[in-house]
Formats: C-alpha cells, structure tokens, sequence
C-alpha cells in the first residue's frame, strides 16, 4: 500500500486527502460527560486497619470484580451465622462461651454487611 504510486485506486481510498475526510467518517461525538470517576470502598483494611478505597469509573475491572466477590462471600457467612444463632437460641444446653464466640463473630458480620451496605 506504501509503495503504490500516487492516484491510483489503493492509495485514494486508503489515505484521506484532507482531515475533514477523517471527520466524516468518524462516529458521530458523544455529548461530553462530567468526570464520573467514584471512590469505591473495598472490603478489606490495611495492615494497620485503615480503609481502602478503589478510584473507578463504575465500569468494572478486576480489583471491582474480587471486592464483589468477597462482599458476596461476606453476605454469605453472615447469613450462615443468623442460621446458627437462631439454632443456638432454641437449644436451652448451649454454654455461654458458645455464644460469646458467636456474638464476636455475629458483630463482625455486622459490620462486614453494613460496609456493603454503605458502598
């Protein structure tokens, strides 16, 4: 296509003559849209506890995709949690120590859901 000498067919209607002819041949322009980027807090913390935010465009990727997956897996232990707490509440023998172990983990996933919640 480089080598082809000037006026003939190939070089014609691979090269446009002036940059107009770029212009209408492009898609027609979108109106432009405010920035849309978003923070996203993530459902993990720092080493040192402090909360970690994704800056996205709301279109996805795979930092997106894993934080919506272990929300997910979040949701899902909570819900576990709920089924035993309400299983531990109707057998009388169960020891105290078993319900503190699960008050620690039910406040957990309290807070796992309500940083869902909150995103």
């Amino acid at each position: 296509m480089m080598n082809e000498p000037p006026g003939s067919e190939l070089s014609a209607s691979s090269q446009p003559s002036e940059p107009s002819d770029l212009i209408e041949r492009s898609e027609p322009a979108e109106p432009s849209e405010p920035d849309a980027t978003k923070m996203r807090l993530l459902p993990w913390s720092t080493p040192d506890d402090r909360p970690c935010f994704l800056i996205t465009d709301g279109a996805g990727g795979p930092v997106s995709d894993l934080a919506d997956s272990i929300e997910e897996m979040q949701l899902g232990i909570g819900e576990e949690l709920l089924r035993y707490a309400r299983a531990m509440h109707a057998d009388p023998k169960v020891p105290d120590r078993e319900f503190r172990f699960l008050s620690r983990r039910l406040a957990e996933a309290l807070g796992d859901a309500l940083r869902v919640a909150r995103n």
